[in-house]
């Protein structure tokens, strides 16, 4: 076997049991320190699990990247970003902190990560700047899409396994297209530890959980994926990359679209918690947790292949067109008919 490929092996394998290892402490931990989620409101569960989830994560992906990794600018400022977010994520998964703070520490986070790499993203600069957008905006709105998806993440956390499982696969994806595309070699080591490190904890964390993500280890996912997806593209700026960055993150940008749809039409707060996510959905409509889990995996695997095909290769213009039009008359339909489902069987009605 080629040596590089056993040194990739062995990041995926170490990561996987480093959570192994760790999650039975933070179990231990959690439990001591009384961080715990507690069931009601807009949650499902019926018994009182230890929060935390993510410190074993960010532990081993963190301990992993800089005993294995030759660590480059990329990775050092990728890590010390992750710390801000995680203490953020501790922070509210301790005392419950306002959704406000929690964007505060969203954005001081992405802000670290994005605009000290900012010369990788002068591709995107470069194209916008032809459109007359100022390359300060761009760096903008890259940072805000970051957050757009370490938000997603935390909205998708809401039954056993969901989050972990969705982003193992995302990684998984990412590590395709790293070798397709012969990425970044520290990046894609990076996703193999992020993805081994999901791997590992979703022992734990799929149904029946022994232990949840919290906040901490939810937003911290997605800012792993959102920033070495950004780390991994090195594609002109073209629709192909848009539509496969969309595809590559379609379940968790499909539930905090349709939140903000949902709460919009409803005249709710934005940021106000409840119980009508597409998760929630599927179980109203008999799904147990477990099967609600694995049909939302078989649209992560599906989407997650179209990503890959859209990212690797050039496609025509017709077909991307043909397939963006699909996907919009797609979301336009899903939204009406996940409404729909949720006026009859009374989801979301409960709010927190």
């Amino acid at each position: 076997m080629d040596p590089n490929t056993i040194y990739y092996v062995f990041l995926f394998v170490i990561s996987f049991l480093g959570v192994l290892i760790a999650t039975p402490l933070i179990i231990k931990f959690a439990y001591q320190q009384r961080i715990t989620d507690q069931p009601g409101h807009h949650k499902i569960h019926s018994e009182v699990k230890p929060l935390l989830g993510g410190l074993a994560i960010f532990s081993v992906f963190a301990a992993t990247i800089f005993f294995f990794l030759p660590v480059d600018d990329k990775l050092t400022s990728l890590v010390l970003s992750t710390v801000v977010l995680v203490v953020t994520g501790i922070v509210d998964d301790i005392y419950n902190i306002k959704p406000a703070y929690k964007l505060v520490g969203q954005f001081i986070a992405a802000s670290i990560v994005i605009i000290f790499n900012a010369y990788l993203f002068r591709f995107m600069i470069d194209f916008f700047e032809g459109l007359f957008l100022p390359g300060f905006v761009v760096i903008g709105l890259i940072i805000g899409w970051v957050v757009l998806m370490v938000n997603a993440f935390n909205l998708i956390d809401g039954i056993d396994g969901l989050a972990a499982g969705t982003a193992a696969i995302i990684f998984l994806a990412m590590v395709a297209l790293s070798i397709i595309d012969g990425g970044r070699p520290n990046i894609l080591g990076a996703q193999l530890i992020g993805a081994g490190a999901c791997l590992g904890f979703l022992l734990f964390n799929f149904n029946p959980a022994r232990i949840y993500l919290g906040d901490t280890g939810s937003m911290l996912l997605g800012f792993i994926l959102a920033t070495t997806h950004l780390f991994t593209i090195k594609h002109p700026f073209s629709a192909s990359m848009v539509l496969g960055s969309i595809f590559i993150f379609a379940y968790p940008a499909l539930d905090i679209s349709y939140a903000i749809y949902r709460r919009i039409t409803s005249r709710t707060p934005l940021f106000k918690a409840d119980r009508g996510h597409i998760h929630h959905v599927l179980l109203s409509l008999g799904f147990s947790v477990r099967k609600t889990t694995l049909v939302i995996y078989a649209v992560n695997i599906f989407f997650a292949l179209l990503a890959v095909i859209l990212l690797s290769l050039e496609l025509g213009a017709v077909a991307l067109l043909v397939i963006g039009i699909l996907t919009a008359l797609f979301v336009v339909f899903l939204f009406r008919y996940l409404l729909v489902i949720s006026s009859r069987n009374g989801v979301g009605v409960k709010k927190a």
